[in-house]
């Protein structure tokens, strides 16, 4: 059975329809391909919020109301998914091909990952906010991508549709939070004080951004309009009341954000494929931090000597403040573009979409104080992505205090843009969601993603963009501080050997954050562990497989050419990547990026 005929079978299943069971495909490629296109069928079905996520659109009017019958129905749904891929697996034995066994162990992580978040972790009975935040989440992820008519084919009646879908969900959306509510039965500490900070922010953005485009794309539409407000001040007044019960109850519950020593070293072997232990990286994190430090050391040893200060005055100058900065910034991203192409870094895509530039909002801003990205969504038309900036209250004093999370001026811009735009994240995740293969599509591996965006800020300081100014190899080198920290800072707060305030002091100390910037960075690691080490295990990984490209290739070999290929495998780990790079050095690049639509 080929994969459209596999789909389709999975969707009229979940639909209710009768139809003939089809014959199990024969080969492991097309049992592994068929398995993945039920999961996404499943994910459809049972669950809109992450398929509005990956672009589907037609889940944009539903909610999913949890249960305790839903969460045991996941469970062993996610269950039944690993025993049939353990068959499989047991079938092709050690005949399987290298794309094959490649794409069993990334099913098997997924399913891993998922199983344990609900069963060993339980996130979901521990965070009494996390209901609201989740559709808060959704309806502006839908409110960032609702049409825009004339674009991608977009007409008026599919603007209206988006609209209704979203005054949908909003109706369905108070019962999704109290159902939610009820399925925390050990409510933590942290997880109540962190979401208490982003709900306070949630009328900020549905009171005002949401409201006004609401009023002008309904103008015409009143009793569409007046829908959509009463879902909103309906989620509002949900919302407000689980406030007062977090601001009433939050500080009074235990600390339970602690997944133990045994759960993090299994994360690291069994969902993120990772070849390290939590020692060894605690020792590259060190590493890492102590050159952070011993860069800066010279930096500042340079600045005397020549008598140039850091900041804007060693750069590129001051940036604008107010409306032009949005401007700025896309010049700034266009002149990244030209770089890389003219230095010969990477093949930029002619058909790379756009990015949109817009301001943090208020509600993200408690876990997400700096610049971050939103990737066009998998399996949407768009092809657009958004660049989330929080501007500085004054450029000129975050100039004076040097601040990590605000980018003031010229050369800190491009290299948060390279991190976040180009080449980094925006670039290789557009590339990683037109690969063909399902199971590679479908794959957001953090250490491949943040990994590559952390080499390239090293990367194109070597290369001369910032020619003699000193404030971007400092910014650079204090970031590299920053990631061993997080690196540091993620096992011992996940295994209990450091408390919060302990994570806190260390981190301030080594970061050059304040000390507000490094409580909501700690707070973050604890309740996300195994993700901010993703920079370090990522970019160290990254150069170990660069070291092997150029021992096998030598005169042959290019940036260029290494970059074009290591794009091509998806957004997966590096364990999966490095293997399948290697093997396929006799190809040239060009037919390995056509083989991912690249």
């Amino acid at each position: 059975m080929n994969r459209v005929a596999a789909r389709f079978a999975a969707l009229a299943l979940l639909a209710g329809l009768s139809l003939a069971a089809p014959a199990q495909p024969s080969s492991p490629r097309a049992q592994l391909a068929a398995l993945a296109e039920r999961v996404l069928a499943s994910t459809r079905a049972e669950d809109p919020i992450a398929a509005s996520t990956l672009g589907f659109s037609e889940a944009d009017g539903r909610l999913a109301i949890p249960s305790e019958a839903r969460r045991a129905a996941t469970i062993a749904r996610l269950s039944g998914w690993k025993q049939e891929l353990a068959a499989i697996a047991a079938s092709a034995g050690s005949g399987a091909s290298l794309v094959d066994g490649n794409n069993i162990r990334l099913l098997r992580a997924d399913f891993d990952a998922q199983l344990n978040e609900l069963q060993l972790r339980e996130s979901d009975r521990k965070d009494f906010a996390g209901p609201s935040l989740r559709l808060v989440g959704t309806i502006f992820s839908q409110f960032l991508h609702l049409p825009i008519v004339g674009r991608d084919g977009a007409q008026q009646a599919d603007l209206d549709r988006a609209w209704d879908d979203l005054a949908s969900r909003l109706e369905q959306g108070p019962a999704f939070i109290v159902a939610g509510q009820q399925l925390v039965t050990r409510p933590g500490r942290l997880q109540g004080t962190v979401g208490a900070e982003q709900l306070a922010g949630v009328p900020h953005f549905f009171s005002g951004a949401l409201t006004e485009a609401a009023k002008a794309q309904m103008a015409d539409r009143p009793a569409a309009f007046a829908r959509f407000a009463a879902g909103r001040d309906a989620v509002l007044a949900t919302i407000a009341e689980t406030l007062r019960h977090l601001e009433a109850n939050a500080k009074s519950w235990p600390e339970n954000h602690v997944i133990g020593k045994a759960g993090y070293e299994q994360m690291l072997r069994d969902e993120l494929l990772l070849p390290f232990d939590s020692a060894a990286i605690e020792r590259m994190a060190w590493d890492e931090l102590a050159h952070g430090w011993a860069e800066e050391a010279w930096l500042v040893a340079v600045s005397k000597k020549r008598k140039l200060p850091f900041g804007a005055a060693s750069g590129g100058g001051m940036a604008p403040g107010g409306a032009p900065l949005v401007g700025y910034y896309r010049d700034r991203i266009a002149e990244l573009t030209a770089f890389m192409t003219e230095h010969e870094v990477v093949t930029v895509p002619a058909w790379l979409g756009a990015m949109q530039i817009v301001e943090t909002p208020a509600f993200l801003q408690p876990v997400s104080p700096g610049a971050s990205m939103y990737s066009p969504r998998l399996f949407s038309k768009s092809s657009t992505g958004y660049y989330f900036i929080t501007p500085p209250k004054s450029l000129e004093e975050a100039a004076k205090r040097l601040d990590m999370n605000e980018d003031f001026d010229r050369d800190r811009i491009w290299s948060t843009a390279a991190h976040e735009a180009m080449p980094g994240h925006f670039m290789q995740l557009s590339i990683a969601r037109r690969h063909p293969d399902l199971i590679r599509k479908l794959q957001h591996d953090s250490a491949f993603a943040e990994g590559w965006a952390f080499y390239g800020e090293e990367m194109l300081v070597r290369l001369g963009l910032y020619g003699d100014g000193l404030d971007a190899r400092l910014f650079t080198a204090r970031w590299e501080r920053v990631r061993g920290a997080r690196a540091i800072v993620d096992p011992k707060l996940a295994s209990g050997e450091w408390s919060i305030e302990q994570a806190v002091d260390f981190y301030e100390k080594h970061s050059s954050f304040t000390r507000a910037a490094a409580q909501a960075a700690v707070n973050g690691i604890a309740l996300g562990p195994g993700y901010v080490i993703a920079y370090t295990v990522g970019r160290l990984q990254l150069q170990m497989l660069l070291a092997e490209y150029q021992l096998r290739t030598g005169e042959r070999g290019s940036l260029r050419d290494f970059h074009d290929r290591l794009l091509s495998y998806g957004s997966t780990p590096f364990a999966v990547v490095g293997p399948e790079l290697l093997a396929d050095l006799d190809k040239p690049a060009s037919a390995v990026r056509a083989a991912a639509n690249y």
